[in-house]
């Protein structure tokens, strides 16, 4: 096999003949064919034959089909068949199979002016642990007077850049009033969850479906009108959704939400989250009349579990550290549920002290990771998770 570690398909994963991780190779001291090889996984009995010649003359491959195996250790035999009838094992190799593991790193535009500091330091976190992330872009910034042009211009720039690296562009939307207004709508400053007066606190449930689906759709459009990709995910100012909120994002479009959190989360002000969930909740088709219970509307929900990395240092986020941990399989253990951690950050305030916690906090996964062979979990973004949670 081309790794030790070998997940169940989920929606994203390739499936066979595309050449993947579950693509075994052999290479024969002769012409193989024969002989008609195969590979047989064990246990079970699953046989695929042996193709090729794949990369030299004597060199053949199979990718071996995972759908429908349960977790656990198995070996793959490769068999030869001999006159007569009788079949001779040639080689074998071993692999465990493990439930995928993901952590999703989503990053908050929050509408206000982000430093070219502070988007160096974000960018270098993802290159310098090769994750992708998911930018959360917040059209305010093209609403108001207090973004410059330049900082508008820097901004848009880095998001495109980071595009062009594979990572995810999605909509981050708060009630600032400047940009209800420009949406044709009559802004709101109450209520709040601290009282600013500028609309930036307000949830947007403290507007009707019709017009938070307006606000949606008029983000959307300046997203498009600016030159960045029609979004398919989205997270609501301050974690505060409802079912009407639910169902505006569904309608616009989109595929995931990000907007939950447990029940334990810190709250954010004087004003309650409307979750309900338990504390390690894991993504979930949301009810199209109550936004905490599954049901059948045509989004996933993936709630904010892993942590909001605002203010914290390498030292003070230990114990989110220790939380995330927690909710995986050990190391060197399969996973025998799927699961899903779901991280926030904001690219306007990850300064050195921030970007060291942040690295601590992603960078302790190094050992669980698929893409070096160590482990069930995969770094994604929130439209990849969407995909691979599909039914």
């Amino acid at each position: 096999m081309r790794q030790r570690w070998q997940l169940v398909p989920d929606g994203f994963i390739p499936d066979p003949p595309v050449v993947a991780p579950n693509q075994v190779g052999v290479r024969f001291d002769g012409d193989p064919r024969p002989g008609r090889p195969l590979a047989r996984l064990q246990p079970g009995g699953r046989e695929t034959p042996l193709v090729g010649p794949t990369t030299g003359p004597n060199e053949f491959g199979a990718a071996i089909d995972l759908r429908g195996l349960a977790p656990g250790g198995y070996t793959v035999e490769i068999v030869e068949h001999l006159t007569g009838g009788a079949e001779a094992i040639v080689g074998r190799t071993s692999f465990v199979l493990s439930q995928p593991e993901y952590v999703v790193w989503t990053l908050d535009f929050e509408g206000d002016a982000s430093g070219d500091a502070e988007l160096a330091n974000t960018a270098a976190i993802a290159d310098g642990l090769k994750i992708p992330m998911s930018v959360l872009w917040n059209p305010r910034v093209w609403a108001t007077d207090q973004v410059s042009q330049e900082r508008q211009d820097a901004m848009v720039a880095w998001t495109k850049g980071r595009q062009a690296k594979g990572d995810e562009v999605a909509l981050h939307l708060h009630m600032w009033t400047d940009y209800v207004r420009a949406a044709g709508l009559v802004p709101r400053t109450a209520p709040s969850w601290a009282g600013r007066g500028d609309g930036y606190d307000v949830p947007i449930t403290a507007y009707p479906e019709n017009e938070q689906q307006a606000l949606i759709g008029y983000g959307v459009k300046l997203m498009v009108q600016h030159g960045l990709p029609t979004p398919t995910s989205f997270r609501a100012g301050g974690d505060f959704a409802d079912a009407a909120t639910l169902r505006a994002v569904a309608a616009s479009g989109f595929n995931a939400d990000c907007t939950a959190v447990a029940k334990d989360y810190p709250p954010i002000g004087r004003i309650p989250y409307p979750w309900t969930l338990p504390a390690g909740a894991q993504p979930y088709q949301p009810s199209r009349s109550d936004a905490n219970a599954t049901g059948d509307l045509p989004l996933l929900e993936a709630p904010t579990i892993g942590g909001n990395t605002f203010g914290f240092t390498v030292q003070t986020i230990q114990p989110q550290i220790r939380a995330n941990l927690a909710l995986f399989a050990a190391a060197g253990n399969v996973a025998n549920e799927r699961k899903a951690i779901t991280v926030v950050s904001h690219p306007g305030t990850i300064v050195a002290t921030e970007r060291a916690a942040i690295e601590a906090l992603l960078g302790a996964f190094a050992g669980l990771r698929y893409d070096t062979d160590s482990g069930p979990v995969r770094f994604v973004t929130l439209a990849q998770l969407a995909k691979a949670y599909t039914p």
